[in-house]
């Protein structure tokens, strides 16, 4: 098989279902208490089937789950939408999971925290596609929106502010100059800050899929805007902005990293970036991953390989399978034929051709120094909730290295040390389940709970006196010393910038003494972004 080729297209742990050897009864493992489980031509119940035989042998925590008469995946057929009937399956698969860990409870509903399925039939077959077609860019860097990837809300009730938190490069928002920073006072020709209930249906339509929307407001720098904005395709960077700082003849890099995209979106840009940086003798570091959902474990990898400074060797970070797994004994996996992002069948191998053993070629990773900067010793990685998968895995695959001092600044990361591969069924859909967990050269992982800054590892939670995310209060673009998350990682790194100003840093400040403030969209956005940690390396 030509392995460079499959480098090249990052080709993923996908395939078409062969629904009848997937549901047949030749595994004695998989079909132990399956008399239930009759011939059919009910699509539905085909692919419940699939989704719960592939779960009983790849899925991280399989040996809970019970047998198919027990979970009787037939019973999720009711419902119209059958992406509905497949997500509650995959919901009461991950009942099962150690601890519950691929639970997410909000507002006292449940939700997948990890197991996920999409329709990636409008996206021509590419895995991790633009789901639904909603606003977001995908893991190869193709955008379907207006750009904007999400806003902050702060103040009261009657008299609050509305910021835009980061805008996707090459997007609309974008060409029309709107940045991190820039306030947003109308929406559709209606003023909003002073009636949060009636202006939340306006800024409900900015955060949901608009084909178009009217924004006006204030850009970075004072300068008042009116634009109307139109949903577009359009091709999008994974750095939102890179800098070098220099304070108190310091040479400080900062990046602002929005996903582990596949390599033709993430690598160059991620080489140029990191060239800049040695060319200019930088030996701290700012790394933005406040928005970062995941992506693919290889370019986690790569950027990884451009941090670490020179002779590195040793561990990276170690996967780790299922027992089933490990044994060579997911024999389903023989319906899974390599293909690459494109969805396009390679060569005649099967993802049961490969060893899922730790030590086995792929699943024990060591660094391999890339790129010329080579003198790191301090990194601070800004982090939110947000923050999930390939980053939480890129900060603990460095914090296994006893030469870089590692902190975090911000709020708890999302808590996703487990990754998958995605299985294609029906030609349609792309279906992940946690398979593997990481861990770093020292043992480390098991990070379910995420990181907490200044608790699991050194750095600053970034919270007001009121336990409010200090990002709420987004009034300058990334990259400024000013913006009180970077402020404070420079701190960290030792040096302080000037954050005087007769701007609005101050009127932030006073906002956070006061009982009456409050960030307005918390709990309110819901994900727009994959958030994940894609295995395509082949064995």
């Amino acid at each position: 098989m030509d392995t460079h080729v499959l480098h090249r297209f990052l080709g993923l742990f996908i395939g078409l279902s062969l629904f009848i050897s997937a549901c047949k009864k030749d595994n004695p493992d998989t079909n132990q208490g399956n008399s239930t489980q009759t011939p059919t031509d009910d699509r539905v119940a085909l692919t419940n089937d699939s989704i719960f035989l592939y779960a009983k042998e790849i899925y991280y925590w399989n040996q809970n789950l019970p047998t198919y008469d027990v979970f009787n995946p037939r019973q999720y057929t009711s419902n119209a939408d059958k992406l509905k009937n497949y997500e509650a399956n995959l919901l009461s698969i991950a009942q099962y999971s150690t601890s519950k860990y691929d639970i997410l409870t909000v507002n006292n509903t449940d939700y997948t925290k990890f197991s996920y399925i999409e329709d990636v039939s409008g996206n021509s077959g590419v895995t991790a596609g633009v789901r639904n077609l909603t606003n977001s860019v995908n893991l190869t860097g193709q955008g379907n929106d207006v750009g904007i990837y999400d806003i902050a809300a702060y103040g009261s009730d009657t008299d609050f502010k509305v910021f835009i938190r980061a805008v996707y490069p090459g997007s609309p928002a974008a060409r029309s100059g709107l940045t991190r920073g820039a306030s947003i006072t109308k929406i559709d020709g209606e003023t909003i800050g002073d009636d949060w209930d009636r202006d939340y249906s306006y800024i409900s339509r900015l955060l949901g899929d608009p084909f178009s929307i009217r924004l006006e407001g204030q850009k970075l720098g004072g300068s008042s805007y009116s634009i109307s904005l139109s949903k577009q395709t359009y091709n999008s960077s994974p750095v939102y902005k890179d800098t070098v700082l220099t304070i108190n003849n310091k040479n400080i890099g900062y990046v602002a990293y929005a996903r582990f995209s596949d390599e033709e979106n993430s690598f160059d840009v991620l080489d140029n970036v990191f060239s800049d940086f040695a060319t200019k003798n930088v030996e701290d570091l700012v790394i933005d991953l406040r928005y970062n959902g995941g992506g693919y474990v290889a370019t986690a990898e790569h950027l990884a390989n451009l941090i670490a400074p020179s002779g590195t060797t040793g561990v990276m970070f170690v996967e780790y399978y299922n027992q089933l797994m490990q044994e060579g004994k997911a024999t389903i996996l023989k319906n899974q034929r390599v293909r690459n992002s494109n969805g396009e069948i390679i060569g005649t191998d099967t993802y049961a051709s490969y060893s899922y053993k730790p030590e086995a070629t792929g699943n024990t990773v060591n660094f391999k120094k890339a790129g010329n900067l080579s003198n790191v010793k301090n990194i601070v990685f800004l982090v939110t909730n947000n923050t999930a998968s390939a980053s939480e895995l890129l900060i603990n695959s460095l914090r296994g290295l006893s030469s870089l001092n590692i902190k975090l600044v911000g709020t708890t990361t999302y808590g996703k040390p487990v990754g998958f591969f995605p299985v294609r069924l029906e030609s349609v859909y792309d279906l992940y389940l946690p398979s593997f967990s990481s861990k770093n050269a020292k043992g480390e992982g098991d990070y379910y709970n995420g990181f907490k800054p200044g608790t699991d590892i050194p750095g600053k939670e970034m919270l007001d006196n009121l336990g409010q995310d200090l990002d709420s209060f987004s009034e300058y673009d990334f990259g400024d010393p000013k913006e009180l998350y970077l402020a404070e990682a420079l701190n960290q790194l030792g040096v302080t910038a000037s954050t005087t100003s007769n701007g609005p840093l101050m009127n932030i400040r006073s906002k956070q003494s006061n009982n009456t403030a409050q960030n307005l969209m918390k709990n309110k956005r819901s994900s727009k972004e994959f958030k994940g940690m894609i295995e395509t390396r082949v064995r």
